[in-house]
């Protein structure tokens, strides 16, 4: 499942998540388990995911050429759901940041069930997958794809979130014997006639246990894409990494704050023993938005598809939400005050992937954060509120007190900030304080790193025969 690019074994370089990867005759390229053969044309699918490792981390010619480029899917099999959108069980999340070939009309709301799809991204523990990248197949294809965390095993069969899995007469790779609740799977399988939600996939050719996420070598430097998983107060789990940060951690679209579960991030750092990871630096894949006010049942619409409108922001359900008191799931039975925490894809919507009930309303006592859009000092536009910043006290990203021209210098269009003040039913909040989350640095420089796992974004080579 290739593409016009470049061919490989020419030396070129191509963009994944903004690091330059270079690619030359000596690179092995893998796609989808398979080695490229030299003189093969490289995939030109923006948004695949790709992983870059490298024998060694600096060369005395400038940029070094990658060991291995590996370029992977998620899933790959029938519509199994539309509402919401599953693949083989796999409930997947679509946005306007995904890159879509060959969807009918150009939008996935024209997918059916049946319909067969390939899928990149990145699983997160609820067997669900951020996409990345979703190609139509046309012609269903005779072999199928899954991957993601094993929910449930009970002898001969297995579950992957509401996809079960027969394992009878199958012998698992890497997995110590059998297969566990816990484990990160890859399953090939044959496709099967009329497969829908009720069927169980049992006919596996292959199910190796696996990391999600590749393996670094400790004291190297390393740029890992991915969902947080389990927050604790200085560290997160990340796929097989337990990543810690600090003080000196850089945040960019974001902040320590809004490391919940199922975020997607971009993580800097180096690699240490047993799984540890020391982050930089710390890239939210897209601007963060932060809202708290008074919600009433109406502005509830609960479901698969469901959506919150909360301080006049309509917020998506993603499928990696944690819902932790339902309100997406069932709704609210009264007023009651709303906490959201989510992102901004490119073309401004909300999605939720945290959400949770703050007591009574209160709406003097609300909140709103996320990209500023423009400002008229003390006004300002944030996700089409007005935050009046008259007679607030200032924060600056590490929660220090600053005054108002400090504030304002940093608070420039595409910088983060939030309010935490009184809204006053309709569109703006006032007083209480306000803080810069992020300010909007340029991007730190490119370093070479021993391991990059990202999304290719460029069609084609950056650059060919060198860099100019």
């Amino acid at each position: 499942m290739t593409g016009g690019c470049a061919l490989a074994g020419a030396v070129e370089t191509i963009d994944v998540n903004g690091h330059a990867v270079r690619v030359d005759a000596q690179t092995q390229v893998v796609v989808d388990d398979a080695v490229l053969p030299s003189g093969s044309a490289l995939p030109d699918k923006p948004g695949l995911r790709v992983e870059a490792r490298y024998a060694a981390t600096a060369a005395p010619l400038g940029v070094p050429a990658a060991a291995t480029v590996v370029f992977s899917y998620a899933v790959r099999g029938p519509v199994t759901s539309v509402v919401p959108l599953r693949v083989l069980g796999q409930e997947v999340t679509v946005t306007a940041d995904t890159r879509l070939t060959g969807v009918p009309g150009g939008a996935i709301g024209n997918v059916a069930l049946g319909d067969h799809l390939d899928v990149s991204g990145y699983v997160d523990a609820n067997a669900s997958l951020l996409a990345s990248f979703v190609e139509y197949l046309p012609t269903p294809t005779p072999r199928w794809l899954l991957s993601g965390y094993v929910d449930a095993a009970n002898g001969d069969e297995i579950s992957i979130g509401p996809q079960r899995v027969s394992v009878a007469g199958v012998t698992p790779i890497d997995c110590g014997g059998s297969v566990a609740a816990g484990q990160y799977v890859q399953i090939r399988a044959d496709a099967i006639p009329g497969f829908d939600a009720a069927s169980v996939l049992d006919s596996v050719t292959r199910l190796a246990c696996a990391t999600p996420m590749p393996v670094g070598t400790p004291g190297a430097l390393g740029a890992l894409t991915g969902l947080v998983g389990v927050v604790d107060a200085s560290s997160f789990t990340f796929g097989p990494y337990t990543v810690s940060y600090d003080a000196s951690t850089e945040f960019r679209y974001g902040s320590a704050e809004d490391l919940v579960a199922g975020a997607a991030i971009e993580v800097d750092g180096v690699f240490g023993a047993g799984g540890a990871f020391a982050a930089q630096g710390i890239q939210f894949d897209a601007p963060m938005i932060r809202l708290e006010g008074p919600v009433d049942p109406a502005d509830v619409q609960a479901g698969a598809d469901g959506t919150v409108t909360l301080l006049g922001n309509t917020v998506r359900r993603a499928a990696q939400l944690r819902d932790e008191d339902g309100i997406y799931a069932s709704g609210i039975g009264q007023p009651a005050q709303v906490e959201l925490r989510g992102y901004l894809d490119r073309v401004g919507q909300r999605w939720a992937t945290r959400a949770r009930l703050r007591g009574a309303p209160d709406p003097a006592d609300a909140r709103a954060g996320g990209p500023v859009e423009s400002v008229a000092r003390p006004l300002m536009s944030v996700l089409g509120l007005t935050l009046d910043a008259t007679g607030a006290t200032f924060e600056d990203p590490a929660g220090n007190a600053i005054d108002a021209d400090a504030f304002f210098a940093g608070a420039v269009p595409g910088a983060l900030v939030e309010q935490s003040g009184a809204w006053n039913g309709v569109d703006t909040l006032a007083g209480g304080v306000v803080a810069l989350i992020a300010p909007l640095d340029p991007p730190p420089a490119d370093a070479p790193r021993m391991l990059v796992v990202g999304t290719l974004r460029a069609g084609d080579a950056l650059f060919a025969d060198g860099f100019d």
